[in-house]
């Protein structure tokens, strides 16, 4: 829960540098952060809460792919 918790308060820009694999989950769910000016200022919590798309199946599945990665 608390991986959950930091990844939603992490700023997309800076998501996108730690992970860049979270740049196709966002493809693939249609969100345009990676070329939103706006992404260098906004949370990841931020960013799914304005998008309506469903934010707990995106956040389960960066965490997935970053559990892959370890």
């Amino acid at each position: 829960m608390k991986q959950k918790e930091l990844l939603l308060k992490m700023n997309i820009q800076k998501l996108f540098k730690k992970y860049p694999f979270v740049i196709k989950i966002f493809e693939k769910f249609e969100l345009k952060c990676n070329s939103c000016l706006f992404s260098k200022n906004v949370s990841l919590e931020d960013a799914l809460q304005s998008s309506g798309l469903p934010a707990t199946e995106i956040i389960e599945e960066i965490i997935k792919n970053i559990g892959d990665q370890l």
